[in-house]
């Protein structure tokens, strides 16, 4: 009975960050990102780059929400990502960014696993949001301290997807 009291914590908060991202995430549990337009109303389909994919440079600010050795990790990752899927990066705080890209990661979990939420939002040069990705990662992983349960395969996994998602975007797909 104990370790099922103990588990209550978590799982209300698993339910809650589902919840808080239900608004923003038409498809949270299926793994993949989710994309939404900047625009009112229910996500449809995503408005198309103003700047073709090809044309574009984009330059990822820091992320928050994350420790630093998870966002070290995250930010090679995304690098060998855009690199994989021909996206042009450019450092952060470039003038010559045609899109910043600003995101928000956060974990919850418990001894027996542990997800990873992130949340990506893609500002234009003028600064209005165009764009959002957002979507979750699950680790087998578990520990008292979500973060300790991500592995480097769950962050190669939002990082794939989420310079995936920019591509799709990117591409009108």
């Amino acid at each position: 009975m104990m370790v099922k009291a103990n588990r209550l914590p978590a799982c209300a908060a698993i339910l809650l960050a589902t919840f808080a991202l239900a608004a923003c995430n038409n498809t949270l549990g299926t793994g993949q990102p989710s994309t939404a337009s900047a625009s009112a109303g229910a996500p449809t389909q995503p408005a198309l780059p103003a700047v073709p994919l090809a044309n574009a440079k984009f330059s990822f600010a820091p992320v928050t929400g994350a420790p630093s050795n998870i966002l070290n990790k995250l930010s090679s990752q995304l690098g060998q990502e855009a690199v994989a899927q021909n996206v042009a990066l450019v450092p952060s705080g470039d003038p010559q960014a045609t899109y910043v890209v600003k995101g928000y990661l956060s974990a919850v979990g418990d001894s027996s696993g542990t997800i990873l939420v992130y949340v990506w939002d893609v500002f234009d040069a003028s600064g209005r949001r165009v764009h959002r990705i957002s979507g979750q990662e699950t680790s087998a992983n578990g520990s008292q301290d979500p973060w300790l349960g991500i592995d480097d395969a769950t962050v190669s996994n939002v990082a794939r997807r989420t310079v995936a998602a920019i591509v799709a975007w990117g591409s009108g797909a």
